[in-house]
């Protein structure tokens, strides 16, 4: 019986970690950019390379910076990345911008929300699973544009990396459409 619960347990935190990885809204026009024809927005969001399993703080940072609020990965990363886990709670994804003055929300998103938020100038944190049957590899990428074929992420090394939605959709769903709103 204990077995069971450690097993519990151990299976819990794994699930949780990643392992890289209303009103009027508020937008600010300078960090819109439109690329290509007809449905293909861009939002103009800083990138930072990623290190090793830091994909959480990486992404806090690029879409703090967007806001205006100047951070470094590593200064995030020492508040919340937990070394012995390899990884940032998806928990501290959702607290971490809440104490740092923003308004943040962890919802269950989808592909029309995505195109929603970029069009209305809003980057989106998504945390992925690039694992395979019960092996989990999650990850933190930030979703910065999309056109009619896919999106574009800044994700670990790549900057504007595109995934087309059937990809999207495959490692997506495995984390239940994790999705993580930071407003300011």
């Amino acid at each position: 019986m204990l077995n069971k619960t450690v097993s519990s347990v151990i299976l819990v935190i794994l699930l949780v970690v990643s392992g890289c990885a209303g009103p009027e809204t508020w937008k600010n026009p300078e960090t819109l950019e439109k690329k290509g024809r007809g449905d293909n927005v861009m939002l103009s969001v800083p990138f930072f390379s990623q290190d090793a399993y830091q994909c959480g703080p990486v992404s806090l940072a690029e879409v703090f910076n967007f806001w205006g609020y100047k951070v470094a990965p590593q200064q995030i990363a020492g508040d919340i990345f937990k070394a012995h886990l390899k990884g940032t709670l998806s928990m501290d994804m959702l607290l971490y911008p809440r104490r740092a003055g923003f308004r943040a929300s962890a919802y269950k998103g989808g592909m029309e929300d995505i195109r929603d938020k970029i069009q209305k100038g809003y980057p989106l944190i998504v945390m992925v699973d690039f694992g395979f049957f019960v092996i989990e590899k999650n990850h933190f990428m930030v979703i910065v544009g999309y056109n009619n074929d896919g999106i574009f992420a800044h994700s670990g090394k790549e900057k504007e990396e595109f995934f087309s939605y059937g990809k999207l959709e495959r490692i997506w769903k495995k984390t239940d459409y994790w999705t993580l709103l930071i407003e300011p």
